[in-house]
This record gives C-alpha cells, structure tokens and sequence, in this order.
C-alpha cells in the first residue's frame, strides 16, 4: 500500500508541474500575442466604400539569398488623360508586369497590359515605380525599379512603349523606391532612387553597422527630359546605408523641394534644398529603428508638410530588433509623425495624437479619403516573411482617420476594407472618374485587393494640373466660410509606389469656396475667387492633339 501511495502522489506531482509548466508556456504565448494586438477600438465614420475585382496574384520567390528583395512596384497613372486613374503592378521573377483599368460595366478591373510595351527582361522583378509626364506631351509617362535597374516607358496617350534607362547604378545594391521631383527649378524630371543592398549580399535584417547595406542615387534630368546624369556626390549624399524610400516635398515653403530619406536599420534623414548643392541636413527628432513608408502631407492644418512613417512597431519584442546597437543607443519602434511647427521644425507628435502603436507596417500615404477636409492616413501592414499566423499577429491594414488635427482613429474595419495580407503599401487613386478617392492594396505574393469609394454627399474641389515636375511642391490654400486647407503636390508617397496626381480637395460641410491660391514654383501667385465646386478648376497647360 505504502509503494501505491508513493506512486500515487509522484504522478500527482508531476501532472501538477506538467501543468504548471503548460501554464506559463500557455501564458507566454498568450502574453506574446497580447503585446502584438492593437487594442484601439474602432472610432466612428461616414466612410463608404466597396470590394471591386481586381484579378492579379504577385509572385515572388523569397528564398535567402536566390530569391528577389520582398517588394513589389504599385503606380497609379492615368494613361489616357481622360481624368480616370488606371494602376500598375509589378510582377515577381517570370511573372509579367499588370496594367489593370477599370470597367464601370463590368464593375472590375480589366487587364490592358497587352495593349503595351512593357518589356521586361526573363527572371526579372519588378519592385518599385513612379508616373510623371517627363517628354511633356501632355500624358503620364511610367518609370520602374527592376533588380535589372531603371527602365522608361514613354506614353503617346494611347500606348506605353520603352526600354531600360542607360544610366550605371552602384552594382551591389537593387533600385527599390523612386522618388520624383525638381531639385534644380529647370522643369526636368530628378529622381532619386532608393538602394537596398541585393537579396545575394544581405547579411541579416537588424545590421545597424554604418559600413553595411546598399547604395541610393540622386539622379538629375537632363537634354529633353528622358535621360539623366549622376548627381549623388554633388548634392552631398553619397553614402552607403540600405534606404527604403524618400519623398520631395517643400518643408519649409520656400518654393524648394526639400527630401526626406527613410532608412532601414537607421534613422530619418531630413535635407534642405537651398537652390543649389550641396543639400543641408536638417534636425529631427528620429532614432534608431526601421522607418519605411512615409506619407507626406499637412496632418495639422497649419499650411506646413508634416512626415508620419511606419515602423515594426510593437510586434517583436525590442531586445530582438535593436540588433548590433549598443545598449545606450536609443532604439524606437513605433511609428514617428514629424509635426512640422514651420520653418522645417519638427517634433514626434505620434504618441499624443495616437498614431504611435500600430503593428508591423510598410507604405503610408496620406489622403483624405472621407473628404472632411482632413489628410487620414493609409497603412499597409504584415510582413511576406512572417511565421505561422499562431506565432505572429495578421493585423488589418489601417485607415487613420484624422480627427479635425488633433488625433487618429483606426476605420477599416467599420469601412470593410481590412486586409491581412502582406501588403507593401496602399494605392489611392480616382478610377471611375468620380473625383472620390479610391483605395487599392499592393499585395505580395498574394491578390491585391480594390475598393471604390461609394461615400455619398461628399463637396469637393477638384484641381487639374499637369503632371511635369515643375508643378511638384505646388502649395495650394483653399478658403471656405468654415476654414482654410492647405495641400501641396507631393509625389511617391507609401513605398515602392506612386498615388494619383488628380486633387480632390474635401470640403467637410463646406459648399462654398471663397477664394484659391495656387504658388507654384517659379510662377506667380494665382487667386481664384468664388469658385464653383461642381467646375473642376483646370490649370493644365500641356495638351497633345
């Protein structure tokens, strides 16, 4: 008897400890996937929009080493001129490149792809892009980030037709994100183009080292506008460090566009254009982490560009994203918004205005998609090298909707656009011609996913300008009885993408407009007063016959 009891109270102990050890195994986990939720509750909205097909499936191999960088190309353009935006999406290595219109009778997107030359070299992917008119005939031209290097295709109105640009881009690094502007006020096209060090060569994903990573290119236009000249070195920004992607916008409105650089492994870079080289770095209040998209507009209503950038967020716990950084350098890995007070002055405003705490993101673009007069913010979110969705949190894919400047309420599930895939940014564009914005998630390795904005009882301005670079930095100033909006025109906000070039200026409660300013750079300033909202106000000078 006394050895079955003995028995008897071993096995007791250790189903006990079994279970105490299941206890706080189940716990961890359970306490991993608490600290990965969002936990904002969903704020209220008069956002109205619906899932359109949109049939095209990104393949991309991801292996270590073999397999392509984790991006793929997303541009809004709007091929035809006829004010209806059409989207580009770039495919993996084999998978041809998808040029997708929409077909308000078949209420989907259709494919025109083949009604194009948009040749693209065997194993080849396609991972970044941008749309401006560089030739100024009047219609979009398509730039595109390949592993190959760059590549234009020239838009005669009816068909894109190209090849590779012949420009020599640093050989250890891949071409991700073009950012497209005007440094130099001669009205040609500059890009700079953002350099990830190539699939083959990386050497892990939390290297802080100053001496690793790849190689960026600021690239000046030149002769007619469709070729360009290597001026990194002259505008002070040589250097090694893997970038994401940046974005030209005047900060301080001088008329000059600034850039703003977002790296991974490393902080923002902020530069002022002061008309001529070199550029001049500028303060910030950014850290140590992995800022990628950035989304470029005035989030407070004080008529300056404020920045907001993703980040890893709160998904991993920091001790394993701070890498080779030493304990005392400071490490942040919530999302950053840079409130710009005036002059280019900032401060990271993103906690209190509760845009901070969002999980694992990518490109972010800022729209005012409800049209109140307000620019949200559009967050694609997850990460193509996850693990198991038990292991680690799908999250939504954000709409931020801006509560007249002061904070940020998440909508999307309200709105129903929700996507747990891996999307490398969203694109915002008007593709049934209806002057709302419209909502597409660039999705790899995966369907990307449409919404057509269906909010009803909208006022909004409409403004047609012509998509060259020198109406880039453009500052407009619309007064109604109830206020005044700024914007600015501002291109290749999100990441690897480009947004559409149509304004559509929301209005709120406002039917009246009493006056709008347009300072362009280099122009005088234009005044319009009294205008008429159901007239789209065309300032386009540049027409084909």
């Amino acid at each position: 008897m006394a050895h079955l009891k003995k028995w008897f109270w071993f096995g007791c102990g250790s189903v006990g400890v079994g279970t105490v050890l299941l206890f706080l195994l189940g716990s961890g986990w359970l306490g991993f996937r608490l600290f990965q939720l969002e936990w904002r509750p969903q704020g209220q909205t008069d956002l109205v929009m619906a899932e359109v097909s949109l049939p095209f499936h990104n393949r991309t191999d991801l292996s270590k080493k073999t397999g392509s960088l984790p991006f793929m190309a997303g541009v809004v353009i709007d091929i035809d001129g006829d004010l209806s935006d059409e989207i580009f999406l770039g495919g993996g290595r084999g998978q041809a490149d998808a040029l997708f219109t929409y077909d308000p009778d078949k209420n989907a997107f259709i494919d025109i792809a083949l009604g194009h030359d948009l040749t693209k070299l065997s194993g080849d992917a396609t991972l970044g892009g941008a749309s401006i008119d560089v030739d100024r005939n009047g219609y979009s031209d398509l730039i595109i980030a390949r592993e190959s290097g760059l590549w234009l295709y020239l838009n005669n109105g009816y068909r894109l037709t190209g090849g590779k640009i012949d420009i020599t881009l640093n050989e250890t690094s891949t071409p991700l994100s073009i950012a497209l502007g005007d440094l130099n006020a001669d009205g040609l096209t500059d890009l700079y183009v953002s350099g990830y060090i190539r699939n083959d060569l990386v050497d892990g994903q939390t290297n802080f080292s100053d001496t690793y990573g790849g190689f960026s290119h600021l690239l000046l236009g030149t002769g007619d506008g469709t070729t360009w000249r290597d001026a990194t070195e002259d505008y002070g920004l040589d250097s090694q460090h893997n970038r994401f992607t940046a974005v030209f916008a005047d900060l301080d409105n001088d008329g000059d566009p600034d850039l703003t650089i977002a790296q991974d492994t490393g902080v923002v870079e902020t530069w002022r254009n002061d008309g001529q080289p070199p550029l001049t770095p500028l303060p910030n209040p950014s850290q140590k982490s992995y800022p990628m998209g950035i989304a470029a507009g005035d989030l407070s209503g004080n008529g300056f560009v404020d920045l907001y950038f993703s980040n890893v967020g709160h998904t991993m716990p920091s001790a394993l994203l701070r890498g080779d950084l030493p304990e005392e350098v400071a490490f942040n890995p919530l999302y950053m918004l840079f409130e710009n007070s005036g002059g280019a002055v900032f401060s990271d405003t993103a906690k209190p205005r509760k845009a901070a705490r969002i999980g694992f993101g990518w490109g972010t673009v800022a729209a005012d998609m409800n049209l109140d007069g307000w620019d949200d913010l559009i967050i694609a979110q997850n990460y193509a090298k996850f693990g198991p969705p038990a292991i680690i949190h799908r999250y939504t894919g954000k709409i931020m909707q801006n509560n007249q400047g002061e904070t940020f309420s998440p909508v999307e599930k309200r709105v129903g656009v929700q996507n747990r895939l891996f999307a490398i940014s969203p694109l915002i564009g008007d593709f049934n011609g209806d002057s709302l914005p419209d909502l597409v998630w660039a999705n790899l390795n995966g369907p990307s996913k449409a919404f057509l904005n269906q909010t009803e009882n909208r006022n909004v301005l409409t403004i047609l300008m012509d998509d060259t670079a020198d109406v880039l930095s453009t500052r407009i100033e619309v007064i109604t009885p109830d206020r005044t909006i700024y914007r600015q025109v501002i291109a290749s906000q999100g990441l690897s993408s480009d947004q559409t070039h149509k304004l559509m200026i929301g209005l709120g409660d406002s039917s009246q407009v009493q006056s709008v300013t347009i300072v362009q750079p280099g122009r005088e300033r234009a005044v319009f007063d009294d205008w008429q909202i159901d007239t789209p106000l065309d300032l386009r000078t540049e027409r084909s016959e």
